[in-house]
């Protein structure tokens, strides 16, 4: 079995080495380590380069591509039999979650597997995700892409060039698979304390422009999908009438509008 786990990084020089240290103190040996990064202006990128694990495959880019991007151009370059992201200010819980998985594909070889994690620094830390079937999976409201681990000849690229990758995603995933688990094992843990992140600070990382039309490009990604599952539909549904909520709200109208220049 052969684990392909990805990492988008950008400006992570704070947090990247405990990221990566996490995976390489793993008990199950057989995995690759692909990181993308976007384009980083720190010294993430050379802390990286000190580790001379050959598993550890470094993709740097030149040009942007969003934490959609950097994905799809991780699991480009894999060779995995399945598939598990991590962000670059995570880690993982701790040295035997891989063997832990490993246990459980060998029983179960589905499509996807579904993983809990712990919020790091939060008050009731410990989430144990509760989806048991693909109904509940495809109206999760958490949607992040390191919580599940997938079949890579089932993977479903991320939407690019957007700062809204995972919704459109999530749907679309969870319509490409036929088998599923929820192991409720705690996979990683989510790192809340990172003022550097793409979510704590959007502005940071690009214009208020991106933002707004990212809004949009998730509602255009939504209306293009076309589901054959009838719990996927209904998700799409749903997030549609909420992204449209959004679109018709006067502040958001205004700021497009009036209230930018671009």
């Amino acid at each position: 079995m052969l684990y392909s786990i990805i990492i988008p990084n950008y400006n992570s020089k704070k947090w990247i080495r405990k990221c990566i240290d996490s995976v390489l103190s793993q008990t199950y040996k057989n995995f690759e380590l692909i990181i993308v990064d976007d384009m980083s202006t720190d010294d993430s990128v050379k802390i990286i380069k000190t580790y001379t694990d050959e598993r550890i495959k470094l993709i740097e880019l030149d040009k942007k591509a969003y934490n959609g991007g950097t994905r799809n151009i991780g699991v480009a370059n894999a060779k995995g039999d399945y598939i598990l992201f991590l962000d670059c200010d995570d880690w993982l819980y701790n040295c035997n979650v891989l063997k832990e998985l490993e246990n459980t594909i060998k029983q179960y070889p589905y499509d996807l597997i579904r993983l809990s994690y712990v919020a790091h620094k939060q008050v009731n830390a410990r989430v144990k995700l509760k989806e048991d079937n693909l109904r509940d999976l495809a109206n999760s409201v958490f949607c992040a892409p390191w919580t599940k681990c997938v079949k890579r000849d089932k993977y479903v690229p991320f939407p690019e060039n957007t700062l809204l990758e995972d919704v459109v995603q999530h749907i679309a995933q969870v319509d490409n698979i036929e088998t599923y688990i929820n192991l409720y094992n705690f996979w990683a843990v989510w790192n809340r304390d990172n003022t550097n992140a793409i979510s704590s600070d959007v502005a940071k990382y690009d214009s208020t422009s991106k933002r707004y039309s990212s809004v949009y490009r998730n509602y255009a990604d939504l209306l293009d999908l076309r589901c054959k599952h009838d719990y996927c539909e209904e998700q799409r549904q749903f997030r549609l009438k909420n992204y449209k909520d959004i679109i018709l709200r006067d502040d958001i109208l205004g700021l497009i509008n009036g209230g930018s220049s671009q």
